[in-house]
């Protein structure tokens, strides 16, 4: 049984184990305390531990890491020799109920293609253009409309499988919108397979509010990323 398994943590290691599962990553190392997995599309690293021992362990001799995830933010001291300057601190929201939230009727939601694309791209700079391009290819990342045929935002899923590129524009917004989109990528992730998350900054209290409102249930632990430049 693999360190995943044992634990049976999915909100907190569903940052691991989904992109495992979709074929998008693989286990570097695995231990009785922890594993250290890659993730192929960016070149993340993902650390999960039982202890900082464990997750020194894990780490030692790893060189060259311009992109990790550490399921504890503890363990930020093992990553200072890296140089990343980017961090954010978040917690993971994941929805597990088998229900599926309701679609919002005022929305016409497609994949994203054409002009829509064009106007994510001129809007959406988080990712990579040619990151986003292959979303849209994969038929991962949507755009919405209103009934007039008004630009209303999008959604869509990173590299890895989480969900974000949460976008209302900016006349759109104080209509629920948000939180419609995000339903509609709730659906999506549950009706290809998939277990919804995502990763919400500890000081966004709005999107905490919104993720529990949605019914996802929220990490008590606290994550951490760090990059470099090139990301």
């Amino acid at each position: 049984m693999s360190y995943f398994e044992e634990r049976n943590n999915p909100v907190l290691h569903c940052c691991a184990t989904e992109p495992l599962r979709l074929g998008r990553a693989h286990i570097l190392r695995e231990t009785n305390g922890g594993a250290l997995v890659r993730e192929d599309a960016a070149g993340m690293y993902i650390l999960a531990a039982d202890s900082f021992a464990d997750a020194q362990e894990l780490l030692r001799d790893v060189d060259g890491v311009s992109f990790i995830m550490l399921c504890n933010a503890d363990f930020s001291p093992l990553i200072e020799r890296y140089g990343l300057d980017n961090r954010m601190v978040f917690r993971q929201a994941a929805y597990l109920r088998r229900e599926l939230p309701p679609e919002d009727p005022r929305l016409r939601i497609e994949v994203a293609g054409g002009r829509s694309l064009a106007r994510i791209l001129e809007v959406y700079h988080l990712n990579g253009p040619e990151s986003i391009r292959e979303q849209a290819r994969r038929g991962e990342l949507f755009f919405a409309t209103d009934a007039q045929g008004a630009e209303v935002g999008f959604v869509g899923l990173h590299p890895e499988g989480c969900f974000g590129m949460l976008e209302v524009f900016p006349e759109q917004r104080g209509k629920g919108y948000g939180a419609a989109l995000e339903r509609h990528i709730l659906r999506f992730c549950r009706e290809t397979g998939r277990l919804p998350y995502c990763q919400v900054e500890e000081d966004n209290l709005v999107s905490m509010k919104l993720q529990r409102k949605l019914g996802l249930e929220i990490s008590p632990e606290t994550l951490l990323m760090a990059w470099g430049r090139e990301h």
